[in-house]
């Protein structure tokens, strides 16, 4: 069985996205990479012990420049209110269809906030328990039902 390693962001910012990235998530920085003198190319590793994302910088020409197909990350939080504040306060929005808490409730394992960050382009859901199916205790999929 596989299992989630990491996820590569492209970000042309790298000190600013292991900055936002660190900070919004409480991650630790694990290492930068590239050639020493060239900011054009390079790699931010963070990781909260488990997973690790890194962040991507590389040449326009190379054939993952510009990936698609990633619609958002998620992430599991400890305290969603505290992290929502973090977040905004890193200049990141919230996005359209955000649930109340009542909502949320209903909706069980499967609501998140969504947001994005201030550059618009890596959205991002923040909860604070495990999507179902990753082994972790786990809420009802439908609290209605229960």
């Amino acid at each position: 069985m596989a299992k989630l390693r990491h996820v590569a962001i492209r970000c042309d910012d790298l000190d600013w996205g292991a900055t936002f990235y660190s900070e919004l998530f409480e991650m630790d920085f694990v290492a930068k990479v590239g050639p020493p003198g060239d900011d054009s190319q390079g790699a931010v590793y963070l990781s909260d012990g488990v997973v690790n994302v890194a962040l991507i910088k590389v040449h326009a020409d190379y054939p993952n420049a510009f990936p698609e197909g990633i619609n958002h990350i998620g992430f599991v939080v400890d305290d969603v209110d505290a992290a929502v504040e973090r977040a905004e306060r890193l200049g990141a929005v919230s996005m359209v269809g955000n649930m109340t808490r009542e909502e949320a409730a209903v909706a069980g394992a499967t609501w998140e906030v969504k947001m994005k960050t201030p550059d618009g382009k890596v959205a991002f859901d923040i909860s604070d328990h495990f999507w179902p199916g990753t082994g972790h205790a786990e809420p009802a999929l439908d609290k209605a039902s229960a």
